[in-house]
């Protein structure tokens, strides 16, 4: 009780910095949080992205805990890094007073007038520059797939110091716009890449060394940063090189301890991989919202191994969803036989097509949300 009483007064202390603050226009910040992937920070870049081109005039930056900094500077943004706690072993007042000083100094050098957080959580740090200043908007990127028995009402409690919050759907879902005149705002699914950024097949396979004449597998199954992947992955391998099938492995460019696996045909450590699938008949991939997302939107064949062992994201339930646009199995514990069966149930229906959901990419929606704010 003491603590969250010190935690409570800690982030309504004032500011007189915030006092006198005066944000620029068409300046935005961008802070996604640390993931176990890259789902916040690929969000974020993929309306970072679309805003860019709708206001070449804009001022992007970004903030992050996410141990992928490079990525973000990779598409020509700057980029603020604060080391997340876990990293830090550090406490949660004493974290995030590191937290909330570096995001104050982001704010005196860039004055944005737009703060859009894309994270489960808003940090306690983040909780108290929104008491202190006041004259930025902010604007809260927030999935809502929960697993039964998150607290949904604190996320509600929460959004209310929010301008708004979009809502990045699951595929299929209705996109109705505003929820019951809420501040929530339903968006299409948010992907990088559209169909149009892809490589074409024969180029994906050149630069991946790979046999054209023959069938070809992507395989990634996360970071392996929340859940051990390395034997389930190491069997996935052995099966489809026993079939005949070239093997690529994803591995994540921000997996804190990547194992090596000399015997896929080619790895990939790029950022999005997503580009290369065109070389792919189909994909044996993790549960989480781009992986699925990204599949089903840019139509590539996959069976889909949920993560049960996340906090509040509702994997299991996402994977029996997309099997609804085609040519998608899921497999929840790995087996062998069952591998097999569906791994030639899906080389059997064809080749790979064009995305399958009917959705545009809802980063674009976003977007225009971003524009209306003031």
């Amino acid at each position: 009780m003491f603590s969250s009483l010190l935690k409570y007064l800690w982030v309504r202390l004032p500011s007189m910095r915030g006092l006198f603050f005066k944000p620029r226009a068409q300046t935005y910040l961008f802070l996604p949080i640390n993931g176990a992937g890259l789902g916040h920070l690929t969000r974020s870049l993929a309306i970072a992205r679309r805003l860019k081109k709708d206001q070449p005039d804009a001022e992007i930056v970004f903030l992050t805990t996410s141990i992928g900094v490079t990525l973000i500077h990779r598409e020509g943004f700057a980029c603020h890094h604060v080391t997340p706690a876990a990293l830090l072993n550090a406490g949660a007042i004493e974290w995030n007073s590191l937290f909330f000083k570096s995001l104050k100094n982001v704010l005196d050098i860039h004055k944005p007038h737009c703060l859009v957080f894309d994270g489960t959580i808003p940090y306690l740090g983040l909780q108290r520059v929104m008491h202190s200043y006041r004259t930025i908007r902010y604007v809260w990127i927030k999935r809502g797939l929960y697993k039964d028995g998150t607290d949904t009402k604190r996320l509600t409690s929460l959004s209310k110091g929010f301008e708004a919050v979009i809502s990045p759907g699951e595929l299929g879902a209705d996109v109705t716009g505003p929820v019951n005149g809420s501040k929530i705002h339903e968006v299409e699914p948010i992907s990088l890449l559209d169909s149009s950024d892809l490589l074409e097949k024969t180029v994906a396979r050149q630069l991946l060394r790979l046999d054209s004449s023959q069938r070809c597998a992507y395989v990634q199954l996360g970071a392996g940063n929340i859940n051990g992947i390395a034997d389930v992955q190491d069997r996935i391998i052995a099966v489809l090189k026993r079939k005949g099938i070239q093997v690529v492995l994803g591995q994540s460019p921000i997996a804190l301890k990547p194992k090596p696996d000399l015997r896929a045909d080619s790895v990939i450590v790029d950022y999005p991989n997503s580009k290369y699938f065109a070389a792919f008949d189909f994909a044996v991939l993790a549960g989480g919202y781009n992986s699925v997302c990204e599949a089903v939107l840019l139509g590539l064949p996959a069976v889909f191994f949920p993560n049960t062992e996340t906090g509040a994201d509702d994997q299991l339930k996402r994977v029996q969803n997309a099997r609804l646009f085609g040519r998608y199995e899921v497999m929840v514990e790995f087996s062998e036989n069952e591998f097999e069966r569906v791994v030639d149930k899906l080389l059997a229906e064809g080749p790979s097509s064009e995305g399958q959901s009917g959705q545009r990419n809802g980063a674009a929606s976003a977007v225009s949300l971003l524009a209306r704010v003031r």
